[in-house]
């Protein structure tokens, strides 16, 4: 089983807003990041404007792993639902926490990620080892921020 959160990058709060009442809709959100700059890198910002904002948020529900997929899609659905001319306002990257890993869910292939069906890709991009979170090599500079290790840890708490 794995707690179900959500990466999200925006420009500005009403689009924050918007998603969040979509997360709301599966459960309540029970964990809330401090929000952060955006700027680890300008991939999102011909999409979504600059300056973007980034936040975690985690719901109160665990699901096994593979049941990330269907997650995926859905947030690819709210996404566009939320979209403007053809650009999304908000990117919203679902994952999972679970006593010994953070798991991410893509739509990219990578040589580090494993099919999980669909058309979606997982990824571990922290383990839980010796009393903390790791980075592995390939994890993104924001999910190695002090800002998601206490968001993960508050997380793997309630796990």
């Amino acid at each position: 089983m794995t707690r179900i959160f959500f990466g999200l990058i925006y420009k500005d709060l009403d689009g924050y807003k918007m998603m969040r009442k979509r997360i709301e809709s599966l459960a309540p959100i029970d964990i809330e990041s401090e929000e952060i700059p955006f700027d680890f890198t300008d991939y999102y910002n011909d999409e979504l404007g600059f300056p973007l904002m980034r936040k975690w948020v985690s719901i109160d529900k665990e699901i096994p792993e593979n049941e990330l997929v269907e997650l995926k899609h859905t947030a690819i659905i709210w996404e566009k639902e939320l979209s403007v001319n053809d650009k999304r306002t908000v990117n919203c990257d679902p994952g999972g926490i679970s006593d010994s890993r953070v798991i991410l869910v893509t739509t990219k292939n990578h040589s580090h990620r494993i099919y999980l069906g669909d058309g979606i890709y997982g990824e571990v991009t922290l383990i839980y080892k010796k009393g903390r979170f790791r980075t592995l090599d390939w994890t993104y500079p924001d999910y190695q921020s002090k800002v998601f290790f206490r968001f993960a840890e508050s997380c793997r708490e309630r796990f």
